[in-house]
């Protein structure tokens, strides 16, 4: 007996390997089982001799002929046969039981007619209303059977040799959908077991397979074989989530994330969805949430320049604004870039009215055609040069772009009455050490100044944020490339610790400080924890399956030129005040000088126009005089700062 019920389940496993049974198996194991209840429905009836002499007369061909057909045609048109029988559920049972109704009452309905023109039976209403029930019972305990024989069959786990072993994380909605997709997917996946840190779970099983607590998951992850562990839970702390990855990559088990139940194609998942779990799933930030109905009423009918729009944040912003504004302009200098945002943004957006700027900030005649051109009324300022050792050896260019640039934008914006002016600034722009950020700190005061004019009507705001993950020319594209290469990594220095979030919700979170701005403020964005990019680079390698300084190596280069260990968020000078967002903050900071800010505006331009032998240091030392927090850090500029101490 145990070996047909294990070559039982060795058929079923063969079933397992494909995706359906095909429908019409499924209609002709149907249309059988109705034949059968209408020969059921006729003894039973003939055993208590209710008019119905089995099987000969012609009570029994009516009932037969017209029962048969008028089932099968509601089963097809309720679409029965087409259901995956081994996840056959309480809708499946339902769709059944309608498919059986209908035509019963049809039938009763037209039995009534007969009877009360002919004053007898056409079909005896017994034989239909116990043949419906028959019928259910039937068609239904079928598909419980089959799903029964499949979750034995599974839960054997016949030739788990060829499947792929996993243990799901997650054992509620997200979990069992991830399961579900697993199973009846073209490749074969043999699921362990489940882990969940509910206790209100832990015990139960899914498909056969138990709930297990979190004491048990070192043992599971480690002695069962495990392929793949499937993180399948939004219900999970980044403390968690770095938990579990560190122990599955000691037992090399690859860690895979589902992603959340809004992104599945019409609310079902799919295999490809099922991805490896990515550096910033292991940073671990809350999902950013903004005030839709805000923004839009801000944004919608406006026109939007967006410089810099061809830039990784720039060109966020710009798919974040195509979900409010009808106009946008989108301003950048690199061609193919902009060309490739320009495409995304139709594909994407068709709606969206849009027109392509190729232009240079520094070109201010330029960028007054643009101005005359459209009636622009909310600016967001994302051009600028940001990558610090480049700009440390190159002070004209981080100053003729980040400085003159943003003054060359925001004069125009207020000379033609932009409603709002939005500058994108750095983390680096706080105490800075390095000329790059003491560019976009003296952008910061510029604005500032221009927002403090009595005469002014346009808005100026500036945003403020650390690192952005998978920016152009951040660390995290790098360590990529260098995994890729075979190594080694190349960490600044063993303490160097790092602010970050993602593209997306940086751009977030500057349309909502945009709505909120009046004029003036420096908005902060909640960083989250630093992370020390040691930390981050052994990470990255874990990721590719990789150990640390075995695989590959990590050395220490040293800090480069202008490079601080920690990165800050707020001048000494300046305290935050809280926003209706909570993870905006507004700086307070002290009031500038206007005079010193035009006297050494006019003097940079005079120093940027005149070639000398000098001119780098004296573009630092006039920055210097402006940004009194200016203190160079590792460059060939400290020795300004040597020469004012003394």
């Amino acid at each position: 007996m145990n070996r047909l019920y294990h070559k039982m389940l060795k058929f079923i496993d063969r079933f397992m390997s494909k995706r359906y049974i095909p429908s019409w198996f499924i209609s002709l194991i149907d249309s059988f089982i109705i034949l059968i209840s209408i020969i059921i429905s006729g003894v039973l009836l003939s055993l208590k001799e209710i008019w119905f002499n089995f099987p000969f007369d012609h009570y029994s061909i009516r009932f037969i002929i017209i029962t048969f057909i008028s089932i099968n045609v509601f089963l097809h048109l309720f679409r029965i046969n087409k259901s995956v029988i081994r996840y056959s559920s309480f809708s499946d049972m339902l769709r059944i039981l309608l498919a059986i109704l209908i035509p019963t009452i049809l039938l009763l309905i037209a039995n009534s007619i007969y009877k009360f023109n002919f004053k007898i039976d056409y079909i005896p209403k017994e034989l239909i209303l116990v043949n419906a029930g028959v019928s259910f019972i039937g068609l239904f305990m079928f598909r419980m059977f089959v799903r029964w024989l499949f979750e034995k069959a599974y839960k054997s786990g016949i030739n788990t040799e060829l499947n792929t072993q996993v243990i799901i994380f997650g054992a509620g909605r997200t979990g069992t959908a991830t399961a579900n997709t697993l199973i009846s997917g073209t490749r074969k996946y043999y699921i362990k077991g489940f882990i969940d840190d509910d206790p209100n779970l832990q015990g139960k099983t899914i498909f056969g397979q138990k709930i297990y607590g979190r004491e048990k998951q070192e043992y599971l992850i480690k002695y069962k074989d495990i392929d793949q562990l499937i993180i399948a839970t939004n219900r999970i702390s980044t403390e968690r989530k770095n938990e579990i990855f560190e122990l599955c990559h000691a037992n090399n088990v690859k860690v895979l994330t589902v992603p959340p139940i809004k992104t599945w194609s019409e609310g079902k998942l799919q295999t490809n969805q099922i991805t490896e779990i990515q550096i910033e799933d292991l940073l671990g930030r809350e999902e950013i949430n903004i005030n839709r109905e805000i923004i839009s009423q801000e944004m919608q009918n406006k026109t939007v320049l967006v410089t810099g729009a061809a830039g990784s944040i720039g060109s966020e912003i710009v798919r974040q604004l195509s979900r409010f504004s009808s106009r946008l302009i989108l301003l950048d200098q690199a061609e193919t870039p902009l060309y490739h945002i320009e495409n995304e943004i139709t594909a994407n957006y068709p709606q969206i009215e849009k027109y392509i700027e190729i232009a240079d900030v520094r070109d201010k005649k330029r960028l007054r055609d643009i101005f005359e051109r459209y009636n622009i009324d909310i600016v967001f300022h994302a051009a600028a040069y940001k990558h610090v050792p480049m700009m440390e050896r190159a002070p004209y260019e981080a100053a003729s772009v980040n400085i003159i640039g943003t003054k060359n934008v925001a004069d125009l914006s207020q000379e033609f009455g932009v409603e709002k002016f939005i500058m994108i600034s750095t983390d680096k722009a706080v105490n800075p050490t390095n000329v790059m950020g003491a560019t976009k700190r003296y952008a910061e005061i510029y604005i500032k100044q221009l927002d403090s004019l009595p005469n002014s009507k346009t808005k100026f705001i500036t945003t403020r944020f650390g690192n952005v993950l998978g920016s152009n020319g951040s660390v995290i594209p790098l360590f990529k490339q260098q995994i890729l290469k075979g190594g080694p990594l190349t960490v600044t220095h063993k303490d160097i610790t790092r602010y970050f979030m993602t593209i997306p919700e940086a751009s977030r979170l500057v349309l909502e400080a945009a709505t909120m701005g009046q004029g003036g403020e420096i908005f902060l964005f909640d960083m989250g924890q630093p992370v020390k990019i040691l930390d981050l680079a052994e990470r990255m390698i874990k990721l590719s399956g990789l150990k640390p300084y075995e695989d590959i190596d990590i050395v220490f280069s040293g800090l480069r030129s202008g490079e601080k260990l920690y990165e800050e968020l707020l001048c000494k000078s300046e305290n935050t005040l809280p926003t209706y967002h909570k993870k905006i903050f507004k700086a307070k900071h002290e009031e500038t000088d206007c005079e010193l800010v035009a006297t050494s505006v006019e003097k940079m331009q005079q120093i940027l126009q005149t070639k000398t032998e000098n001119q780098d240091f004296e573009i630092v030392a006039n920055i210097k005089q402006l940004v009194k927090t200016f203190k160079s850090n590792n460059s060939i500029y400290s020795q300004l700062d040597k020469a004012d101490e003394e």
